[in-house]
């Protein structure tokens, strides 16, 4: 346990330019002297740390420091390169390109011996039988991202409605199983989650703007329902299309009860949801709220009229 906190505390030093005490304690759930303790072993150990004094300091490490890739083993470098490479064949990105370049010519310097093997990895950002203009899509969000330059799309909404508008994108978000695009909206005027599927038409503008820094805490987890009704669903779900429905909800959020299987989740509630739960028949119905209920009842309704007409 001491060795593995001590390793963690070398990578935190590692990776920001200093590093007070306090946080490391609290991070690592240990006393502040358990921390002094650690980083004296580890200056023990021969690494460069040195204490920066007053209210702004803490503990740093010297740029230069570097580990050698005997730090890593070969099976670690090669679920390494293999993630990285399975997300640049969706978002390619030079910079993600020439880390995996130097990833590779490490394990080539160290073990001439040494083959990658094609990896057990794979993200296709595309729909089935599309593959190369969902990609395109991606790679022109990127290139806006990295240049700060605005950019006109063609966007269905849930609902329907196609708009044109401009916006600034910040972020590509990859979320249960979907690309987004996180951008500030100057139709809107409010950052926005933009659904890759959904953009119809994407060109970049000459115009640039000015990019606001943003982390992962910034981003609203629940964007999914930002601009709809979200409430408590309880569905009771038929055997025949479980498979189906734990595909979509997560297997997680289904359970057994006696001889049904119960879902209650949290759901946005509008048409994109009703018809999600008409395409599943008479395999789910919705227990609770009573209000979508309803509104299940009136869609099968108006076609069974339809049929009778």
């Amino acid at each position: 346990m001491k060795f593995e906190i001590m390793m963690r505390i070398l990578f935190e030093l590692m990776s920001k330019k200093s590093v007070k005490a306090s946080y490391l304690a609290q991070k690592f759930e240990v006393s502040v002297r358990s921390i002094h303790r650690y980083i004296s072993s580890l200056e023990l150990a021969g690494v460069p740390i040195y204490t920066i004094r007053g209210n702004q300091g803490g503990f740093s490490i010297v740029d230069t420091y570097r580990f050698s890739t005997s730090f890593m083993t070969k099976k670690e470098f090669e679920q390494t390169i293999n993630a990285l490479s399975a997300i640049c064949d969706s978002v390619p990105n030079k910079e993600l390109e020439s880390v995996i370049n130097k990833f590779k010519s490490a394990i080539k310097y160290d073990d001439n011996g040494f083959s990658l093997n094609g990896g057990n990895l794979i993200i296709d950002a595309g729909p089935w039988g599309d593959t190369v203009g969902y990609k395109n899509k991606l790679i022109v969000i990127q290139d806006c991202i990295e240049n700060n330059k605005k950019l006109l799309i063609k966007y269905h909404d849930r609902n329907g409605e196609i708009t044109e508008r401009t916006i600034d994108p910040h972020l590509i978000v990859f979320k249960q199983g979907l690309w987004y695009v996180f951008a500030y909206c100057n139709l809107r005027n409010e950052f926005r989650f933009f659904k890759t599927g959904r953009i119809e038409k994407a060109i970049i503008k000459e115009e640039k703007f000015t990019r606001q820094d943003l982390s992962k805490m910034d981003l609203p987890t629940n964007f999914w329902h930002a601009s709809v009704n979200a409430l408590p669903v309880i569905l009771e779900i038929k055997k025949s299309c479980l498979s189906d429905v734990e595909e979509w909800l997560g297997v997680e959020n289904v359970k057994k009860s006696g001889d049904k299987f119960i879902a209650d989740v949290l759901l946005p509630i509008d048409n994109g949801l009703i018809m999600k739960l008409m395409s599943f028949g008479d395999g789910i119905k919705v227990i609770e709220p009573i209000s979508l209920q309803k509104k299940i009842k009136d869609c099968a309704d108006k076609i069974l009229k339809s049929y009778n007409s």
